[in-house]
């Protein structure tokens, strides 16, 4: 059955067959509900609309694309493409691409990006990206990445000494430099002893592994120990068990269909914290506590989870 696309002026669209039969000067506005973290929509053409991301939709935007991302939508962007954050949307921008971030979207940006981060968003920067952040808006500024803030907006330069300008109430974090630091920097909960920590794992058949080592098995509520550690602080990933707050986590195995997030809890006194903070610390010895389910870990975990269970669900029909 053929589509008249001259009658419509807006158009749903759940599968890239759908989406790639749509002509480049259809003049309505696209909806795209399809797409998850490890099989997303691709969109190739810059429409006369700017196309629109929702629900829990996962979309790379290609070449000169233009997309709007809404809800719980995630949206990779790519060459000279454009995207609009909003809600809770996650972007990724990289190349030449550009975001404008609302209420409270997240973006990492890559790169020679351009973000412009507002309200309540937060921003990763790398690379040469260039991100001006406002309102109530937080930037961890990395690499080369340059920031302009004002209002509200909040700063963590991570290299100390990174291009950064604010105004108005905008203020500049520093990184932690000791684990009392660290723990209060990303909320990490602790009696002064010990502190609850996080842990990005593989899960096969409901065990838990090391990415690094396949054979190293973390067992909830069982003490886990590292063959050595490395008290090189100026060593990121020396040996040891590495351990970190749960956006770190969720960071590093995003891109794992097996990731599980385990709390574990290791004791402050044993821990190196390398210079300039990475976001992981590493230790000898850990508790392991329990899995940690993927929608305690922010808006991405929630994205993470609701793919998941979308996936699981087609194949189950």
């Amino acid at each position: 059955m053929s589509i008249d696309y001259s009658k419509l002026e807006e158009i749903t669209v759940k599968s890239q067959d759908e989406l790639d039969a749509i002509p480049y000067d259809f003049a309505g506005r696209i909806y795209i509900e399809f797409g998850n973290y490890w099989d997303k929509a691709i969109v190739r053409k810059r429409y006369r609309q700017r196309v629109v991301a929702r629900e829990n939709s996962s979309i790379e935007a290609w070449g000169n694309s233009s997309v709007e991302a809404r809800e719980n939508s995630s949206v990779e962007a790519w060459g000279n493409s454009s995207v609009v954050a909003r809600e809770n949307s996650s972007v990724e921008a990289r190349e030449n691409s550009s975001v404008v971030a609302w209420g409270n979207s997240s973006v990492v940006a890559w790169g020679n990006s351009s973000i412009e981060a507002r309200e309540n968003s937060s921003v990763v920067a790398w690379g040469n990206s260039s991100i001006e952040a406002r309102e109530n808006s937080s930037v961890e500024a990395r690499e080369n990445s340059s920031v302009v803030a004002n209002a509200n907006a909040q700063v963590v330069d991570r290299l100390r000494g990174g291009r950064i300008e604010i105004t108005g109430n905008a203020r500049i974090v520093y990184m932690p430099k000791t684990i009392e630091e660290y723990c209060a920097f990303y909320g990490i909960e602790h009696n002064k002893r010990k502190g609850k920590f996080f842990k990005a794992v593989r899960k096969t058949d409901d065990k838990y592994f090391s990415d690094r080592d396949s054979d190293f098995e973390y067992v909830i509520g069982n003490k886990v120990v590292a063959d050595g550690l490395d008290t090189d602080v100026t060593e990121d990933c020396g040996q040891g068990i590495h351990i970190a707050h749960k956006s770190w986590c969720l960071d590093y195995g995003r891109s794992w269909k097996d990731l599980a997030i385990l709390e574990v809890e290791a004791d402050l006194s044993s821990i190196i914290l390398p210079n300039g903070c990475p976001g992981k610390v590493r230790c000898k010895e850990v508790k392991v506590l329990r899995e940690v389910p993927l929608e305690e870990c922010g808006v991405y975990g929630k994205i993470l989870a609701k793919g998941r269970k979308s996936k699981e669900g087609a194949r189950d029909e």
